[in-house]
């Protein structure tokens, strides 16, 4: 069976009760220029582009729903409804999300009924064009649509994968959370894996050409035997449709993690806005905070329409700032452009992410480095201390150069010590070494340097003051 086959499902005892058990938040879809109340500031926003919670409502005949009647002892047999609800997960702005059982199969599904029969709102239409969106999805990390049908009484039914397990956010925010048993090694790189795996996700939907608009921590989940899925396409937009990829004055997602244009009417959504919403998650990931922060709503969205980059604290290793700074570029045009090439650069961060913590390591030895120069100390237990580091960072330079690793910033940390080390030789008075490091930056460089020039007469000047090799230091 694929998600394009479509069955009737009766409305007996067992399903015409489906309803809001109770409000479920981060599923909430709402209309924010009708909203009077506060809101979550990660709750989703907004209805998609043609609903209308008021008036009349005619559904699209390309919108309705085909029925198949199932004859004989069909496991969908319309007279014996084949799913036991068991429990709710909650109620968004298009429909009621319910737990239940498939009898036949005996396995645990996930179903979503719309709040509106065929012909009586804008809901029935929406679950029926989500389901079609999502089906056309077949990916590992995509949740599969098992079927799309209606019941007994005309509500759209959307039959998927029920999803068991922690979502990302609750796992960020709870370094005590159960799930991070389950994860062996660094964290963080644990994460960076989590990233690949979204793209790649995401990178099947825009071939099928789906955009999920609302990519967030809390729409990852992480399943009890390391399944990780995107989940919530009910904002998705089919990139097919010019109508639904241009923004309104009603703005759609997530306010703290939105990109400009699904905020300024006559916007254009494209796969770029994806790779925002990516970098708004590594961002989170990385820092703790969201992009986009304020009192309020409305303070939130003027500061997306401001179109600035958010700031990247100085925390974030510079490496990874570029890649999230690159994902985050207000102008689309400015960002990766597309969800593989943000995929591609946190690859090559993940798999270098070792020899580029040791390129920090040797900034941080230089700086130790060029403070022992300035206090000019030449005992000889800082002599030995100032040589040891600086041949340990060369020594560390080296690997880093061998493992292909931003090799034109590592040679010129390997110039800056070599250079640090004939300084504080001459300050020593150790020319004769100074002699030897001035060759190799000469190796290094070429013998037309002015600074390697300026070092070797400060060597002839103060070998001509004090000509007395220095063996030892006091």
């Amino acid at each position: 069976m694929t998600s394009d086959d479509i069955y009737p499902l009766e409305e007996g005892p067992i399903l015409k009760d489906m309803g809001v058990a109770k409000p479920f938040q981060r599923m909430d879809t709402k209309n924010i220029s009708r909203s009077s109340r506060p809101m979550g500031v990660r709750d989703t926003q907004g209805t998609p582009k043609g609903s209308n919670s008021t008036g009349p409502y005619s559904p699209d005949p390309a919108a309705s729903c085909p029925i198949f009647q199932i004859a004989g002892s069909s496991p969908f047999d319309p007279q014996h409804p084949s799913f036991t609800l068991v429990e709710s997960l909650g109620v968004g702005g298009m429909g009621a999300v319910h737990a239940a059982t498939q009898g036949f199969m005996g396995r645990e599904v996930a179903i979503k009924r719309s709040h509106d029969a065929e012909g009586q709102g804008p809901t029935y239409a929406s679950v029926i064009e989500e389901g079609r969106r999502f089906g056309r999805l077949d990916h590992p990390n995509i949740p599969p649509v098992h079927m799309v049908g209606r019941d007994g009484g005309g509500h759209a039914i959307l039959v998927m994968k029920r999803i068991e397990g922690s979502d990302l956010h609750s796992m960020l925010k709870k370094p005590d959370h159960p799930r991070w048993a389950q994860v062996e090694g660094d964290r963080r790189m644990w994460t960076f894996e989590i990233m690949i795996q979204i793209s790649w996700a995401l990178e099947h939907a825009h071939s099928r050409a789906i955009l999920h608009r609302d990519i967030k921590t809390e729409n990852v989940m992480i399943g009890d035997f390391g399944q990780i899925f995107l989940i919530d396409w009910g904002v998705s937009v089919d990139l097919n449709d010019k109508t639904a990829t241009m923004t309104t004055d009603k703005f759609v997602g997530t306010p703290c993690f939105a990109a400009p244009e699904m905020l300024l009417e006559g916007g254009v959504l494209a796969p770029t806005t994806d790779v925002y919403l990516l970098g708004a998650m590594l961002y989170e990931i990385m820092t703790g905070q969201v992009p986009h922060t304020g009192r309020s709503i409305e303070e939130i969205l003027a500061k997306v329409a401001e179109g600035k980059r958010p700031n990247i604290p100085a925390t974030v290793p510079p490496p990874l700032a570029t890649i999230i700074g690159r994902a985050l570029e207000p102008n689309p045009s400015d960002r990766y452009g597309s969800v593989a090439a943000f995929r591609l650069a946190v690859q090559r961060y993940k798999a270098d992410h070792f020899l580029l913590e040791q390129l920090r390591l040797v900034e941080q030895q230089l700086a130790t480095l060029r403070h022992w120069l300035s206090e000019h100390k030449t005992d000889r237990l800082t002599a030995y201390n100032f040589m040891t580091l600086a041949h340990e960072a060369l020594s560390t330079l080296k690997t880093v150069i061998r493992g292909g690793v931003k090799i034109k910033y590592a040679e010129q940390l390997m110039v800056e010590n070599i250079r640090i080390q004939t300084e504080y030789s001459i300050l020593a008075g150790q020319f004769g070494v100074g002699r030897s490091l001035i060759a190799k930056l000469v190796d290094e460089l070429g013998s037309n340097v002015p600074w390697v020039n300026h070092l070797t007469q400060q060597i002839d000047e103060a070998e001509a003051a004090d000509p007395e090799p220095k063996t030892d230091t006091k």
